[in-house]
C-alpha cells in the first residue's frame, strides 16, 4: 500500500504543543547531561568539545537546515568549515515553517538529511522537542548559558542568540525635539499614516504585543491602531521605506537591520526606549539519526562558544545578540546585557497560549 506523509502542524498546533510542553516542565529544571556523560572534552582553537575528532574527519561533512536569508544562511555553515577545513559543508534555506514542514516531511518517509537546523521560533522548536526529533547532545559551552537560553532538559536546543527592536525615525522628516523617545510616544497623532510594523506572522511583532500588553494594558494597542500603519514581511522592506522617507516612524526597528544600514542610510535613527526591548530567539540544535553526528556534536559546541557567538554576532547577513554570560561585545562595542530586554522567558506557556488573541487583534487592526 502507498504510504501518505503527515502534514506538518499548522502554526496554532505548534503553539498549543509548546504551551503544553513550557508547561509540563519544571522552571528551571535542567535534566541530566544525557550525552556528555562519559566522554572527555577534547581542545580545539579555543574552545573544548565532546565530539571525536577521529569520526569528524571520517564524517567529513555537516548538512545545515536554516531559516536564514540565503546570504546569512551560507555564511554560518561557511564560517564553520572554515575553522575546520575538514568538513565539506551544505545547507537547506527556507523560512522557519517551511523547513520545519520539510524536516518532519522527511522523518515520515524515513530519511534523515540534516545534522543541525537552526529555526527562528521556539513554537516548532518545542514541537520538535515533544516529537524527540534532537539528539540530546549537553555541550561542553552549555554552563555559559542560563536555564532560560537552553531546552529544558538542557541538550535539545539552545538559543543561539536574539534579536530585538527599538523605535527607528527618518530625522529629515521628524525633528529631533519633536521624535519619539517613548514607546507612548508612538501613540501621538502626528505619526497617523506614517509608521510601520510587522506583519501578524513576525516572532518579534508577537511579542512586543505580548509585553507592551503587559506593561501598558490592552488599551495600548487599541489607540496605536488609530494611528493606521502599514505592516510589511521583512525589515528590508521597513527599512528601505524609512531611509527614503516614504515612512516618518518605524514602529518595531529591528538592531541587525539598523546596524546593516545605519552607514548607506544615515538620516535614520535608531532610539532604545527606557521601558525595553522586544526581543525574540533565534533556537539551534543537532538533529537526531543525523549522518554526520560528530560534525554535528562539534557544530553546536562551536556555535554555543565564544568564539562561534562572536561570529553570529559580527557578520554582516546576522548580527544576532548573544546571551552567553561572558558573551563578546557586538560591532557597536555594546552586549546583550547593556540592553533592557522584554523577552517572555519565565510566562512562555502564556505567551504562546495568547498567540490566538494577537494574531484576531493584529489583523483587525490591518484590515485583515
Amino acid at each position: 500500500m502507498p504510504t501518505t506523509t503527515p502534514a506538518a502542524p499548522g502554526r496554532r498546533a505548534l503553539l498549543k504543543a509548546g504551551a503544553a510542553l513550557a508547561a509540563a516542565i519544571p522552571a528551571g529544571s535542567l535534566g541530566g547531561h544525557a550525552f556528555a556523560q562519559g566522554r572527555t572534552p577534547t581542545k580545539v582553537l579555543d574552545f573544548t568539545t565532546f565530539a571525536d575528532m577521529k569520526k569528524v574527519e571520517q564524517e567529513g561533512a555537516f548538512v545545515f537546515y536554516c531559516h536564514e536569508n540565503e546570504a546569512g544562511t551560507a555564511s554560518i555553515p561557511a564560517a564553520f568549515a572554515k575553522d575546520f577545513p575538514m568538513i565539506r559543508p551544505s545547507y537547506v534555506r527556507a523560512q522557519t515553517g517551511a523547513l520545519y514542514t520539510k524536516i518532519l516531511a522527511e522523518r515520515s518517509a524515513g530519511r534523515y538529511d540534516c545534522d543541525v537546523i537552526q529555526l527562528s521560533d521556539i513554537a516548532p522548536a518545542l514541537d520538535f522537542q515533544k516529537r524527540g526529533g534532537y539528539d540530546q547532545y549537553v555541550s561542553t559551552q552549555a554552563d555559559a548559558y542560563k536555564s532560560d537560553y537552553v531546552s529544558n532538559p538542557v541538550g535539545n536546543f539552545f538559543w543561539v542568540g536574539i534579536t530585538f527592536a527599538g523605535l527607528a525615525y527618518n530625522k529629515t522628516r521628524v525633528k529631533a525635539e519633536e521624535a519619539p523617545k517613548t514607546w507612548k510616544d508612538l501613540l501621538n497623532p502626528a505619526w497617523r499614516d506614517s509608521m510601520s510594523v510587522k506583519i501578524a506572522a513576525s516572532g518579534l511583532q508577537s511579542v512586543q504585543w505580548y509585553e507592551f500588553r503587559k506593561i501598558y494594558g490592552d488599551g495600548y494597542w487599541k489607540e496605536f491602531a488609530k494611528q493606521r500603519p502599514r505592516a510589511f514581511d521583512s525589515h528590508v522592506q521597513m527599512f528601505d521605506r524609512l531611509a527614503k522617507g516614504d515612512d516618518k516612524i518605524c514602529a518595531i526597528a529591528e538592531y541587525l537591520a539598523y546596524m546593516r544600514y545605519k552607514d548607506k542610510a544615515p538620516d535614520i535613527v535608531w532610539v532604545t526606549p527606557a521601558d525595553g526591548l522586544p526581543a525574540t530567539s533565534v533556537v539551534v540544535g543537532a538533529v537526531n539519526h543525523a549522518p554526520h553526528p560528530e560534525c554535528a556534536r562539534l557544530f553546536i559546541d562551536w556555535a554555543m562558544s565564544n568564539r562561534g557567538q562572536s561570529f553570529y554576532q559580527n557578520e554582516p547577513n546576522l548580527f544576532y545578540g548573544s546571551i552567553r554570560t561572558d558573551a563578546p561585545a557586538m560591532p557597536s562595542g555594546l552586549r546583550l546585557r547593556d540592553f533592557k530586554l522584554l523577552i517572555p522567558t519565565g510566562d512562555l506557556p502564556d505567551y504562546l497560549a495568547s498567540h490566538d488573541a494577537y494574531i484576531k487583534e493584529w489583523n483587525s487592526m490591518l484590515g485583515l
